[in-house]
């Protein structure tokens, strides 16, 4: 059932006016694994779901916890690091850790069960296979030059298959208990086997990324060459398709990473393999599955692709194989993949070094972090009856058990919501699935301080199923939601997958902060000013939309005259001035947020400039002729004179000065001296140009007699 609710918000207190509707909207994992979550998982595709309970079991003296194994009767095994020792978990509630091997070999590293009822551990440096349920612990070797076995595999039929180092080799130990090579890898190491139910077997190796196939008839070749160095662990799906997790650590390549947490070398007797022992870090309980934000990862898409791109160093994968050999990445971490197991249709991964552990939807493309254990690895994972999984973890090592169903219920409280000022929030609304039995309610709260303090509003009731039902929440800058999700049914969780909040700021004016008009009077006449270019710069606190009108008016004048015929969105207005009288003018700009607000809400700020200079009006120019001299006097009402010029009987013209060298003023003088004019009557032209680029002439006759 697709379920959504729409909860309105009323202001505790009316304020006047509102901005435009804005959404807050949360859909992503990025977004919900930013928030505080209890009892709630978040998938890489941003659906939140109820979580799974981890119950830790019985304490275990161990650093880490290889292997886990279940025998015909329900008792679990736990390969363990420690000078070879092996504990036994009875199936019976109280149970404890009971150790039942105490190896001189230094390390007990793989487990395997048989449908007789009988369970074997691996061990190493001395390459061993020890039964467990033989209180003798009869034991043996593939071979003298077998120094680990890595892992072991049961088949049908009671044989088991042991993957071994340092030479790469592939042992079948039968029924009657004698080694044969089955075999002989390129690898230096096989880290990894499982039995196929068709009799196939797989082995996984270190160095070169390889997966092969032993075919039940023995013919042996390679399956799958992964992009990264080492395969660490593999399952056989109930389909009959091998799913296979890569461990290969980042800074040497990944075709050329190590042995992980294992060592190559061969340690003294009764000593931990070198290396095999990570960083410790101090014991911590097991946190619940809502804990701290797993590392990056993502499923692949269900259709798969048959080349997998290319690994990022300190990137791993599970691939899937089907029988047809068709290759898909069904899931990638920034982080070693340790462990695999499958509880119906689901893939359990299990990781390191932050020990988390992923569950894989393949059908949906989806992967879900589902805890975050404080141990460093989760080295182990065994399906339990009835949908459990056990968990084997190190640093330090522990067995925790991850129930079947999901809590009863959960809540994500979302991060503090900025609003940037005091708001009216409106619908709440939520997108999810809520199958019968299952129930979403959501909550908000208020604040006018960026953490949430006994300053803010309490929590609005619980709204759940209804439709468009009513909150109260008082208007606010900040705002917070909180879902809560619940569950009857232990199988069923429901699911949310959008959340938005709408909301109304406080409107505010807009700032006109600068508003620019022409100075005529620093120009240089070089080009008639009748068309002027006003420029503005207005912001708005609410990020409004904006029209403005621009409006003039003469000194002198009184009202305003419209300067555009409607308001305008652009920030520039080129006033063209030819039709306006000469004078001293201002302007002044209406910024109105009227495009993102209603009639009623809508807002406005004005600003007048500075006055300023409409100038039409030609200089005027005054003439005394003297002989072969004249008295020249230019005057301007409004603008500086920039410039004076003079032709004799229409000859060219040539430049004059005031008498004082400059033109800085609206009144000038100068005198002008023609030598070389011959006796007679001559004409002289003056004309001078103001700073506004108009141009006045006169004239006068010279009368020159000798």
């Amino acid at each position: 059932m697709i379920a959504s609710i729409a909860t309105t918000l009323v202001a505790a207190g009316a304020i006047r006016l509102y901005a435009k509707l804005e959404t807050w909207r949360q859909e992503s994992a990025s977004a919900f694994a930013r928030h505080h979550r209890e009892g709630v998982v978040v998938s890489d595709q941003g659906r939140v779901r109820l979580g799974r309970a981890l119950v830790p079991t019985a304490p275990l003296a161990a650093d880490r916890v290889w292997d886990l194994a279940r025998a015909a009767d329900g008792a679990v095994y736990a390969a363990t690091g420690d000078s070879g020792r092996v504990f036994r978990l009875a199936p019976k509630e109280p149970a404890a850790w009971e150790q039942v091997l105490d190896d001189p070999d230094g390390q007990a590293l793989s487990l395997a069960a048989t449908a007789d009822g009988k369970v074997f551990v691996g061990t190493g440096p001395s390459g061993k296979v020890v039964e467990l349920t033989d209180p003798k612990h009869p034991s043996s070797r593939p071979d003298p030059a077998v120094l680990y076995i890595w892992d072991i595999a049961a088949d049908a039929k009671g044989n088991l298959y042991a993957a071994t180092g340092p030479n790469g080799q592939l042992w079948k130990r039968s029924g009657d208990g004698a080694w044969t090579l089955a075999y002989d890898a390129k690898s230096a190491h096989l880290l990894s086997v499982a039995t196929g139910p068709d009799g196939s077997i797989y082995a996984g190796g270190d160095g070169e990324g390889l997966i092969y196939r032993v075919a039940p008839d023995g013919k042996a070749s390679v399956l799958y060459d992964a992009p990264q160095s080492e395969v660490r662990t593999l399952l056989v799906g109930p389909d009959g398709a091998l799913y296979a997790g890569t461990a290969a650590e980042a800074g040497g390549g990944q075709k050329t990473a190590g042995l992980g947490l294992f060592s190559m070398q061969e340690p003294e007797k009764g000593g931990e393999a070198a290396g095999a022992r990570s960083q410790a870090v101090a014991v911590a309980q097991v946190p619940p599955v809502d804990a701290a934000a797993a590392p990056s990862a993502k499923a692949a898409p269900a259709g798969g692709s048959a080349a997998p791109k290319p690994a990022l160093p300190g990137e791993n994968a599970v691939y899937r194989i089907d029988q047809e050999g068709v290759v898909r990445e069904v899931f990638r971490a920034k982080a070693l993949i340790f462990a695999l197991a499958r509880i119906d249709d689901r893939l359990l991964v299990g990781t390191g070094p932050d020990g988390v552990l992923y569950e894989v939807r393949e059908g949906d493309s989806e992967n879900t972090p589902l805890a975050k254990l404080d141990n460093g690895q989760i080295l182990a994972l065994l399906a339990e009856p009835g949908g459990k999984l056990l968990i084997g973890a190190g640093d330090p090592g522990a067995v925790v058990r991850l129930a079947a169903n999901v809590t009863d219920h959960g809540e994500l409280v979302s991060d503090v919501f900025d609003a940037k000022l005091p708001s009216r929030f409106g619908s709440l609304s939520w997108q999810g699935e809520t199958p019968p039995g299952t129930s979403i309610a959501l909550q908000v709260r208020t604040g006018n301080v960026g953490e949430p303090d006994p300053t803010w509003s309490a929590w609005s009731a619980e709204q759940s199923d209804s439709k468009n039902a009513q909150a109260q929440a008082p208007v606010g800058r900040f705002v917070q939601y909180r879902v809560k999700l619940a569950t009857r049914d232990p199988k069923r969780s429901p699911e949310l997958r959008s959340v938005a909040v709408a909301y109304r700021s406080m409107n505010l004016h807009p700032e006109i902060n600068k508003l620019e008009t022409p100075d005529v009077s620093v120009a240089d006449g070089a080009a008639k000013q009748a068309k002027l270019n006003i420029r503005w710069e207005v912001t708005d606190p609410n990020d409004d939309d904006l029209n403005y009108l621009v409006q003039a008016r003469k000194e002198g004048w009184p009202t305003w005259i419209n300067l555009t015929d409607a308001p305008i969105a652009e920030k520039s207005y080129s006033w063209d001035t030819s039709a306006f009288p000469s004078g001293r003018y201002q302007v002044r700009l209406v910024a109105s947020d009227r495009p993102s607000n209603s009639p009623e809400d809508a807002l406005k700020r004005e600003r007048e400039s500075a006055a300023f200079l409409v100038d039409h009006d030609a200089p005027k120019v005054a003439i005394a002729p003297d002989g072969r001299k004249a008295a020249v006097t230019l005057s301007d009402d409004l603008t500086r004179l920039v410039k004076a010029e003079y032709a004799v009987d229409g000859g060219s013209w040539a430049s004059t000065f005031p008498d004082d060298g400059l033109f800085d003023g609206l009144a000038e003088k100068a005198s002008l001296t023609l030598p070389d004019l011959k006796p007679g009557v001559h004409l002289l032209m003056i004309r001078a140009t103001d700073a506004a680029g108009n141009v006045g002439s006169g004239d006068a006759l010279l009368t020159v007699k000798d």
